[in-house]
């Protein structure tokens, strides 16, 4: 974690104080981030990541649908060529 740049590990606290959320079955809003984050220690966490999260990652389904396809849907692979 050393190695982190500070939005980095934003990001990451982020992140994962929304997994939690996700995971617990709570709502995911910016002030239950916040809050989670608080109780967590992650008081210094710039103030529009829990915004920008939570409003890209509003509903469960988005939610399940990252975890499912992390790296997102890529790009058909090239033919082979004969």
């Amino acid at each position: 974690m050393d190695k982190l740049t500070k939005a980095q590990k934003d990001e990451f606290a982020t992140a994962f104080a929304i997994l939690a959320l996700y995971d617990g079955g709570a709502d995911v809003t910016s002030e239950q981030i916040n809050n989670l984050l608080e109780a967590t220690g992650n008081t210094e966490v710039e103030a529009f990541y829990p915004i920008i999260f939570s409003n890209y990652l509003s509903s469960p389904e988005k939610i399940g649908e990252l975890i499912a396809t992390p790296g997102g849907s890529g790009g058909g692979g090239g033919g082979g060529g004969g």
